[in-house]
């Protein structure tokens, strides 16, 4: 016969320590490193299913380190809510999570809120219709392109400035010629102006409204189309941001977990 005998004050002393430190110091670190697997997982999703993300996009997914809350460990994962101009990441990125109307940005805001311009035929107009925004025009040689395949930040601005300027289709008719000041300068032209005789008469027609590149003088004048006006897309949710990050946090920290308290 084996005796065997313990002293279970030692032996529940040891249990309440697992209880009351090893479990939720373990527990903060697995949910940290299962944060951290969200974060690059939903990185990797993004460079799928958005067209060559820039790296402010990809570097929106936060988190806040798991800590003890009461009884609970608690971590917070989200998207960043705050950028340069207005533009914030959890905004623009909302209708491909959840659908419906895509975001616009503060280009299209400022010349639908913000500016007027006279068209060819003496109508003042917003600089952009409401309910629609501006796309880079996919072939146009003026479009000046970033490595992400977005029209630059500089022409951006040099465009802005040029409506916020005045700049608009009734500077084309003066005295049958660009004026100067317009000879490489930029107009909204909307889809009235276009069917004007002043564009058929000299100008191949140019059937899409949008903001124009203006080049050359009198004869030797034209124009290329740089931002084409279309209806505001809607957002297909095709993101699954909220799937992927319920899904990998979960499987994450249990593994995680599991291996520390093996350890």
């Amino acid at each position: 016969m084996a005796t065997i005998s313990f002293d279970a004050r030692k032996l529940t002393g040891a249990l309440n320590e697992l209880v009351k430190v090893q479990i939720p110091e373990t527990s903060r670190l697995a949910l940290n490193e299962a944060l951290f697997a969200t974060q690059q997982r939903l990185k990797s999703e993004a460079s799928k299913v958005f067209d060559r993300p820039v790296p402010f996009t990809l570097n929106s997914f936060k988190y806040d380190k798991g800590k003890l809350e009461g009884d609970q460990m608690i971590g917070r994962f989200y998207i960043r809510d705050e950028g340069p101009k207005g533009n914030a990441p959890s905004r623009y990125l909302n209708p491909t999570i959840k659908g419906g109307r895509a975001y616009r940005t503060r280009f299209p805001r400022r010349l639908t809120d913000h500016t007027i311009v006279t068209q060819i035929d003496e109508r003042q107009t917003q600089a952009l219709e409401r309910g629609k925004v501006l796309a880079p025009s996919g072939r146009s040689p003026k479009v000046r392109r970033n490595s992400y395949g977005n029209m630059s930040q500089g022409q951006y601005k040099q465009i802005l400035s040029a409506i916020k300027g005045g700049k608009s289709s009734a500077d084309l008719a003066d005295v049958g010629a660009i004026p100067f000041s317009l000879r490489r300068g930029y107009a909204y032209i909307d889809d009235t102006a276009l069917g004007h005789d002043f564009f058929k008469r000299r100008f191949k027609y140019p059937s899409k409204p949008g903001i124009y590149k203006i080049e050359g003088n009198g004869d030797s004048v034209r124009l290329y189309r740089v931002l084409t006006q279309i209806t505001t897309p809607q957002g297909k949710g095709n993101f699954k941001f909220f799937e992927i990050s319920e899904e990998t946090i979960t499987k994450e920290f249990v593994q995680r977990f599991q291996s520390r308290i093996l350890r």
